[in-house]
Formats: structure tokens, sequence, C-alpha cells
């Protein structure tokens, strides 16, 4: 299976994301993440089409967390190669979606197919924010509404999709 998974990295159609973890870590989940990196390809395959995103959008949230993921890591190749990219999640199945690193500085972003958000939604956030101390620089959640805001913790903005690709 291993070798397969290989060919299909090789010739871009999945990604690794490793997990982020500290030398201390212990109730940490140290598995990769795959992402299908062609979210056609991803749509297709789960039988999901265009007038599916109003009606079923909960089936859409994967899709969603593997296209943004592809274009921060994207994206911060054309700004930064310093920045290394993982998932995170520990034994209380708590997630963040993409966290990114330079040295030890650690910023943490979660992807949402709501066009609202809570503050539950960045529980994900907190945890890894007191994983990393000191080195915790902030935390983005995406998702699909207008408006961008910070959440009870200050650290944290709702961020609408949309400006991943506005000026």
């Amino acid at each position: 299976m291993e070798h397969y998974l290989s060919i299909l990295e090789r010739i871009f159609l999945i990604r690794f994301l490793p997990a982020w973890h500290t030398k201390d870590g212990k109730r940490l989940v140290k598995n990769p993440k795959v992402h299908l990196i062609d979210s056609g390809l991803i749509a297709t395959l789960s039988g999901l089409k265009a007038a599916d995103w109003i009606l079923q959008r909960e089936r859409f949230g994967h899709l969603l967390e593997s296209f943004v993921v592809q274009q921060l890591i994207t994206q911060a190749a054309w700004t930064d190669t310093e920045l290394q990219f993982w998932h995170y999640r520990d034994h209380d199945q708590v997630e963040v979606d993409l966290v990114i690193t330079r040295g030890k500085e650690t910023w943490g972003i979660e992807i949402k197919s709501s066009s609202s958000i809570s503050d539950r939604d960045g529980q994900g956030l907190r945890r890894l924010a007191d994983r990393c101390g000191k080195n915790f620089q902030g935390g983005i959640v995406f998702y699909t509404g207008n408006s961008t805001f910070h959440l009870s913790d200050r650290r944290f903005f709702a961020v609408p999709l949309k400006k991943l690709w506005e000026d």
C-alpha cells in the first residue's frame, strides 16, 4: 500500500501533511494527514456538483480543507521558503487543519465550510497555542462568510475565504 501512496505523491495527486509535535508531545497523534491535491478530482470521486454547495454544504468540508491547504502552501512558496506545513491532532481528537512554522514561530489555520463562526471553532487553535506557549504567533479560522473579526481570544481572527485571493 505504501508503494502506491508513494507513487500518488510523486505524481502530485496526494500530499502528506506531517503531524506537528514537540519532543514532549506524548498525547499527540503523529500520523501524517493525506490531502488529495486536485479538488476537481475530489469532487468527482465524491459525486459532488457545484449545485450541491447550497443543499449539501457539510459534504464539502474535506474538499474545501484540501483546497485551501494547497492554496496556502502554493502561495507561501512564492514568498517564504523557510515555512514548514503540518497538521495538529491530539488524542482527544482536537485538531488544527494547518500548522505553519518558521523556526519555532508557529501559526494555526482552521478551515470551515460554514458561513458563521463561533468561539467553539477556535478550540483547536487554543490547544495548539497552549502547546506552543510564547512561540505561538496567531491563528485564523477561514470560513465562507463576509466579515473579518477577532474571536474572543484576540490572537485568533475569523477571515472570509475570499480574502485568500484579494489584494
